[in-house]
């Protein structure tokens, strides 16, 4: 075979070099086993992790569903609808009932074995006003002298507060 170009052509330094092969291309793998048991831990976490947020948010979710009514017999009351103030007692009596699961205790109790009971799913809170709600939901309505925007905070404080006992 002829050059392609003569001898004196070209740099003269490399002339005789061997080229390097390139090596092997490097596994994004673990390949030790602690890396394995590692790896296993964290997925099992992640796995423990998502799986105990989901319960929660099914425990949860008859608070989501107490707020919603809450909010929708508020803005009732704001629109002029007085009737919806006589829901604000069963709502609670619900609420209390599905976090306790405890339905023949609760749904007979009255007065100050109600007070307690409310009292007993959150004790960190101040008394909500029960013979106020229960004036509200069976006597004829008579708001004058009644605060009852302070009332819903009240109850929307509690619903988002109270310890479940059901668990």
């Amino acid at each position: 075979m002829t050059e392609l170009f003569g001898p004196g052509w070209g740099n003269y330094a490399i002339r005789g070099i061997i080229e390097t092969s390139v090596p092997e291309k490097v596994s994004l793998w673990p390949s030790t086993p602690g890396w394995w048991i590692l790896l296993a831990l964290v997925i099992f976490g992640s796995v423990y992790w998502g799986l105990a947020r989901w319960q929660n948010h099914l425990r949860n979710r008859y608070r989501r569903e107490a707020k919603l009514a809450l909010d929708g017999l508020e803005a009732a009351y704001l629109s002029g609808d007085q009737q919806s103030l006589r829901k604000l007692a069963p709502l609670l009596r619900a609420t209390a009932i599905a976090a306790t699961g405890q339905r023949q205790e609760l749904a007979s109790a009255k007065g100050d074995a109600w007070q307690q009971a409310l009292q007993k799913l959150a004790p960190k809170l101040p008394p909500l006003p029960v013979s106020e709600l229960d004036a509200l939901a069976y006597q004829p309505l008579n708001t004058q002298g009644s605060n009852i925007e302070s009332l819903f905070t009240q109850l929307r404080v509690w619903i988002s507060a109270h310890e479940c006992r059901n668990d």
